[in-house]
């Protein structure tokens, strides 16, 4: 999450100055986003799967209704609050403009984007995941051959979509393009509980390959933002990268005497993964891009913005979103 704001930060910046130089090379706020695509397909498959172990099969229905719960309310409490801020602030965002995030299609180009509403094409991923993968999950007898299948067939149609971009819609790019970080996270999860990690892999879990990794997925991003070695990179980065993500959180959760996991365990990271969603949604709203939104951004000088995202987070949470997940618990099977 902090890699995202840091990202976002840049945009708040003169092109000039140092940090800017810094951020801009170092900072990548879609990894931020691909590390939670990552642990999103890894969490909600091992609900899946315990859920199955549990009663026998999986409720779809009570499945949408968690997901519901957790994921909608505040995102429409965030629009209504764009929308406010729209009349009073004149931002001309337009009814066109709402209608992408309200229907979870805002990956697609069906609708026009903008700034403070652009961040939920990420949701709408998420979401477009959530509508089929527990039928997927039912009806296959090898769930763990269906992630394969999304996970190699998506470089191709990356590469079909970049010399035919017409087709990118048809063949579902802007879904699966982001997408296969969920389903890697998947197929992670399912190794998990088959068992896999019972094999010698201590070997491989030490810091000097947890930070080569780390640089490895700087270094992709570093060179596909250049066009190096983009014959490779551009269809197979992701993959790369989802895969580098998916070994960085099997040390974090294995190597426990590591500073990693203590850093990862504190009480203030914590608290953080627990606002995660909260801040992930209401910083797009603070951290503005400089010159845009005169009106309202003059208000959110550094670091006014980041205070304010913290502040909204945490009442967004335990004064709107608590009585929600409450609710949502009702419908877990799994405790």
């Amino acid at each position: 999450m902090m890699i995202v704001i840091l990202g976002h930060l840049k945009s708040t910046l003169q092109p000039q100055s140092t940090f800017y130089s810094l951020l801009d090379n170092l900072v990548f706020p879609e990894f931020g986003v691909r590390i939670f695509f990552v642990l999103s397909g890894f969490l909600i498959t091992t609900l899946l799967v315990k859920e199955k172990e549990k009663q026998g099969k999986i409720n779809i229905k009570n499945f949408f209704i968690r997901r519901f719960l957790r994921i909608v309310p505040v995102l429409w409490l965030y629009l209504l609050v764009v929308a406010g801020l729209n009349h009073l602030f004149r931002f001309d965002l337009s009814l066109s403009h709402f209608l992408g995030p309200f229907f979870y299609l805002n990956n697609f180009n069906f609708f026009p984007g903008v700034w403070l509403l652009g961040h939920t094409w990420s949701l709408a991923v998420e979401e477009q995941f959530y509508l089929i993968w527990p039928f997927l999950f039912r009806l296959s007898r090898n769930i763990t051959q269906v992630a394969i299948f999304f996970i190699s067939v998506t470089p191709f149609i990356i590469l079909i979509t970049y010399f035919k971009p017409h087709l990118a819609n048809l063949l579902l790019e802007p879904f699966l393009r982001p997408a296969v970080a969920i389903f890697t996270g998947a197929l992670l999860s399912m190794a998990w509980i088959k068992n896999f990690y019972n094999f010698k892999i201590e070997r491989f879990l030490t810091l000097g390959a947890f930070f080569t990794i780390m640089a490895l997925s700087l270094a992709i991003y570093i060179l596909r933002d250049r066009g190096i070695f983009g014959i490779i990179l551009y269809p197979a980065g992701d993959t790369l990268l989802n895969f580098s993500i998916a070994y960085l959180i099997v040390f974090s959760i294995l190597k426990k005497e590591s500073l990693i996991f203590d850093i990862l365990n504190n009480s203030i990271v914590i608290k953080i993964g627990t606002l995660s969603y909260s801040i992930y949604l209401w910083q797009q709203l603070f951290i503005i891009p400089k010159d845009s939104y005169v009106g309202w951004s003059s208000y959110l000088t550094f670091p006014i913005n980041l205070l304010a995202i913290a502040a909204v987070a945490w009442l967004s949470y335990h004064y709107f979103e608590e009585p929600f997940l409450k609710l949502k618990n009702k419908f877990s099977l799994i405790n």
